[in-house]
């Protein structure tokens, strides 16, 4: 087996395009008695999008970036095209974006009439998980949570080794999450929610109370690196909120592994320490035996692989 991918990764503050050759390795299948591929990426184009755009915006910035992937390898070499959508998606349409406001947009038709060829959307944190078991961390493993802390929260469930997507197909909200009585105010109208709290602009919130100084959550971490006090403090609280929202979660699910990706992910020495001990003083001990809290495997491009995860059959 060996396919080329066109994978698009549409973020909430990014968007990257890649082409991903995924080739089948017959001696580690027969070792692992499971057929996973392994994957090349062979190029990739980003750009970061405008916290306000349109549909007609989001289909311009795809068009470009694929472009640029599809000077060096032809469409006529591309098997099959994976999407990865923020916010709520079914298989034809962006049903819902938390940043963009973007609604009921379909599409998967405006997709199949540029590239004319198979086109597979999901929720880009499902994708994420999706790519965790089928390339990362998760290849042998059937339960586990993946979570993603960026500009938002979100996670994709694996049970018995398949996405669990509830009665409506929108499981794996984690990032609403009730973690603060009152609260700050969530862009899904609430307070308190885990994603009001430790995604980005949460920790730049929480440090703007410490000093009065508003900077991105990234900055934040490079002064934890240079041990400033209240750039340490806030990834501690971090960590601490963080921790009692996975317990909980994990007393619901019982999963084996938590995986945690997303650009504050790349903090994670700053707040696990943290997460870890608050995870383990509020986790039901006798139910939840060594559930590992792990960051991805896959890195930043975790969710361009999610949307060439969605092209194989493992990944439906």
């Amino acid at each position: 087996m060996e396919k080329r991918i066109l994978a698009v990764d549409i973020g909430g503050s990014k968007m990257l395009a890649g082409v991903i050759l995924l080739t089948e390795n017959e001696e580690k299948n027969r070792l692992e008695q499971k057929k996973y591929p392994d994957f090349e990426i062979l190029k990739t184009a980003g750009e970061c999008l405008p916290v306000e755009i349109s549909e007609t915006g989001i289909l311009e910035k795809i068009w470009k970036l694929t472009d640029d992937v599809l000077k060096e390898y032809p469409l006529e070499t591309i098997d099959s095209v994976g999407v990865t959508i923020p916010g709520l998606a079914n298989d034809r349409v962006w049903i819902y974006a938390p940043f963009s406001g973007i609604q009921n947009f379909p599409i998967v038709e405006a997709l199949e009439r540029r590239f004319r060829k198979p086109i597979f959307i999901e929720n880009d944190v499902n994708a994420c998980a999706i790519a965790e078991g089928i390339f990362g961390a998760c290849r042998n493993v059937n339960d586990f949570i993946w979570l993603t802390i960026s500009n938002g929260i979100g996670g994709g469930i694996i049970l018995d080794g398949k996405i669990y997507r509830g009665s409506l197909g929108f499981s794996g909200e984690f990032g609403h999450l009730n973690v603060v009585e009152n609260g700050e105010l969530c862009g899904c109208g609430n307070r308190g929610c885990l994603e009001a709290e430790c995604a980005g602009p949460g920790i730049s919130r929480f440090y703007a109370r410490l000093t009065g100084e508003r900077i991105p959550a990234a900055d934040i971490a490079k002064r934890a690196q240079e041990g400033e006090e209240n750039a340490l403090k806030t990834f501690e609280r971090e960590g601490k909120v963080l921790g009692h929202a996975l317990a909980n979660a994990s007393n619901i699910l019982n999963p084996a592994k938590i995986i945690i990706g997303g650009g504050v992910a790349r903090a994670w020495k700053f707040f696990a320490p943290a997460m870890e001990r608050e995870f383990q003083k509020n986790i039901f001990q006798r139910a939840n035996v060594n559930i590992k809290i792990e960051p991805t495997a896959l890195g930043y491009e975790a969710a361009l692989l999610g949307a060439a995860a969605l092209t194989l059959p493992t990944g439906q």
